[in-house]
């Protein structure tokens, strides 16, 4: 006989792990026991040891498809003469924290029963089972079980809970497990009572409804696993026109949620890995190349190439397509600009008043998740917006460190938690110049900290000194009477990135990007550092040459004001630069002012690519503002990928200068390329293809500046490039 103690770090909370772990013990007659800890599962085996042996072996070949092992740490036991049985024990709370399980659409399986008619969950919005359904959304409290979700309100009837028991069912200790008879409901505000009947179940009906409300052009919010989405049919543009006015989005490109993956197919351009993500347990929005079509309405992304879209990952989701709701809806977050997506029902009901209807249920919903978004690129995954599915998340760091809260930026909010082990990453928050988003911020300051259990030795937060984070950041500082570190932002995103990629050894990093107030005072935004994770060095070693920011942040949404300010920069005067279209757009007094500036003492400085970006895209007449961020390079991106991509790659890149600054430095000199990107517009060559030209362009000059024996990537999308080459490492992040 032999027996063993096994502890497993991962996600294997709320996967159907456990009863995995006891059909697998029952297969190889194995005695003993699993729990949930806080860490992980822990689990007592004894038996033959060729048992024992193969149920080794079995743990790390036929685990569940979503369970993932960070560790499994075997220590060898004392065998138990009285054990006579493998059983799922009581949840213990321990110390060391594990990872909680991210919200996963529904299976497939779910799906069958759901669609059909003799199965007692026929229609139930709420089915689910151990391989689907909410998780983080509705945690409580760890270890993760139904009575520390929000799913504690809910007292299984008999039927489920026979099913929560019976180790050879899909549901065996299915945590949110549910059916009309003991689950949640859907409901309709205002509340209707249909004319005719249905021939559905009742707790079918609201949903019905919402459908034949998309179905005849009105706007439905709709309340899924980690908050609202506000939609409407994609094809029309009354409805489309409303939810701009009201979002104040005037052409901000919207995601769309589609029936299924052949109606996908007619409307982008999709690769067999893009297939596979958008089917995954994680259902991501993935930003795709957009086909000509006449399902979609032009106002959904004006002039766009590329558009988020995402299948149907709720039950209520697959209802509303059943009932006949349009095959393509906008599905964009419940919430007014900046503001974070409405969780509860009350909160839709006051804040959401462009909806027509609002569909809502009574599970509540205790951690408010966005959808994530991301692209795909040189055949791997990279995500912009991390959220549902992929939140939460951790990253080990090399050696052990100090326990930190750090609170991120002001855009794309976020913070993180690290309990000296793992660095534990937020979901999307938003945008922090919003009250609302702040108090939303500060409630995942505390839920993250009190299920980590971590009482920070320091408080890290941007070195900007306004910034709405670094303002919540100080108080945390006196709130907890700890330091408060400050951080240089681009520096912050070369530190992430190594992160993410796990590269603890000396490296090149290179951060792109609009705005970041940098160590000197001024403004950064196209940097080079180079980088050794384990003694924490990250020096600047080059850099965008450096240029006048005329209105200071303004400068980013009035773009032709950078655009005049690089031409005067790459002419070095006034009278140099030749008649393009865009100086008809500026008035004389506009020229005036951006000139006065250069006699200026101390006007603001920058380094930003986003800025360089935002110039070229207004000196070709493509965009004189930013009506949303980085609006003026999507379109000027979106221009180029009308050129194919063996072509772009057989360009001959336009000229620039690399020189040694007085501190050593690689400066990037662009002034060049800007004049003969106005000869070219004066000699008509047409902006597609000096829009692909200056893409081809900034790869070139980027690695040049890293290695001058590499050969550029011929890739329009460069927002994250590794090289790898005699154990140096390089990452190019365009943020």
């Amino acid at each position: 006989m032999k027996a063993l103690r096994i502890k497993i770090y991962g996600v294997v909370q709320g996967v159907g792990f456990r009863p995995f772990v006891k059909r697998l013990a029952n297969q190889c007659n194995i005695l003993g026991s699993v729990r949930n800890e806080g860490f992980g599962v822990s689990i007592f085996i004894q038996g033959e040891t060729d048992n024992v042996d193969n149920f080794i072996q079995y743990l790390h070949q036929k685990k569940p498809p979503s369970a993932y092992y960070e560790k499994i740490e075997l220590e060898p036991a004392k065998t138990i003469p009285q054990l006579s049985d493998f059983v799922i024990a009581s949840s213990k709370v321990s110390e060391k924290i594990g990872l909680m399980p991210t919200d996963m659409t529904v299976c497939d399986e779910c799906l069958e029963e759901m669609n059909n008619p003799h199965n007692r969950r026929y229609l139930y919005p709420f089915i689910n089972c151990t391989n689907c359904g909410p998780r983080f959304s509705i945690i409580e409290e760890l270890p993760y079980d139904r009575p520390t979700t929000t799913m504690k309100r809910f007292q299984m009837c008999p039927r489920c809970e026979s099913e929560y028991k019976d180790e050879s069912d899909r549901r065996y200790h299915a945590q949110p497990i549910a059916c009309p008879e003991c689950g949640p409901q859907y409901f309709l505000h205002p509340e209707i009572e249909p004319s005719v009947k249905m021939g559905i179940p009742d707790w079918a009906i609201p949903i019905k409804i919402a459908s034949d409300y998309l179905s005849d052009g009105k706007i439905v919010a709709v309340q899924g696993i980690g908050g609202f989405h506000i939609m409407c049919d994609a094809n029309c543009e009354s409805a489309i026109a409303r939810l701009r006015k009201w979002k104040c989005r005037k052409s901000k490109p919207f995601a769309i949620m589609v029936k299924d993956m052949n109606i996908a197919r007619e409307i982008a351009h999709i690769s067999a890995l893009e297939e596979e993500l958008l089917q995954s347990p994680s259902a991501p929005i993935l930003l795709l190349k957009i086909r000509e079509n006449e399902m979609i309405s032009d106002k959904v992304a004006p002039q766009l190439a590329h558009l988020g879209v995402f299948l149907p990952y709720a039950p209520v989701h697959h209802l509303l397509f059943k009932f006949d709701a349009p095959q393509i809806l906008i599905a964009t977050s419940g919430n007014r600009r900046d503001e974070p997506i409405a969780m509860t029902p009350e909160d839709a009901m006051s804040r959401l008043d462009v909806a027509d209807s609002i569909l809502w249920h009574n599970r509540p919903i205790h951690n408010r998740v966005d959808d994530s978004v991301g692209f795909v690129a040189n055949k791997k995954l990279f995500l912009v917006r991390s959220a549902r599915g992929y939140t939460p998340a951790r990253f080990s760091l090399p050696q052990d460190g100090k326990k930190v809260i750090s609170a991120g930026a002001d855009m794309k909010g976020g913070i993180s938690v690290c309990d000296g082990n793992f660095i534990y990453p937020s979901q999307y928050l938003g945008e922090l110049s919003e009250p609302m988003t702040q108090k939303f911020w500060e409630e995942t300051v505390d839920k993250f900290t009190r299920w980590l259990k971590v009482e920070p030795d320091i408080i890290a937060c941007d070195l900007h000194p306004d910034y709405h984070s670094t303002r919540l950041a100080e108080n945390l500082s006196s709130k907890w009477n700890v330091p408060l570190v400050r951080i240089q932002h681009h520096k912050a995103h070369c530190w992430a990135t190594v992160l993410e990629h796990q590269n603890f050894e000396p490296a090149l990093g290179v951060v792109y990007d609009g705005t970041g107030y940098g160590d000197d005072g001024k403004i950064w935004g196209g940097e080079f550092f180079y980088v050794e994770p384990r003694t924490a060095k990250c020096q600047r070693i080059g850099h965008l040459d450096e240029i006048i920011l005329p209105g200071g942040d303004s400068a980013a949404i009035n773009v032709i004001r950078m655009a005049y300010a690089y031409l005067i920069h790459s002419y070095q005067s006034a009278d140099n630069i030749p008649n393009i279209p865009l100086l008809k757009e500026l008035s004389s007094l506009e020229r005036q002012g951006i000139e006065r500036i250069y006699s200026v003492w101390n006007p603001p400085i920058t380094t930003s690519m986003g800025r360089l970006f935002d110039a070229v895209s207004a000196i070709l007449s493509i965009a004189y503002k930013n009506e949303f961020e980085a609006q003026a390079p999507m379109l000027l991106e979106a221009k180029a990928h009308e050129i194919p991509i063996q072509e772009i790659i057989s360009m001959k890149p336009y000229s620039f200068r690399i020189f040694e600054d007085d501190e050593s430095k690689q400066i990037l000199d662009i002034r060049p390329m800007i004049r003969q990107i106005c000869d070219e517009i004066v000699s008509d060559i047409p902006v597609e293809k000096i829009s692909a030209r200056f893409h081809r362009t900034i790869s070139i000059a980027t690695i040049k500046i890293i290695d001058s024996e590499i050969s550029p990537i011929g890739s329009l999308r460069f927002y994250f490039y590794k090289y790898k080459k005699n154990m140096r490492h390089f990452w190019f992040c365009l943020l």
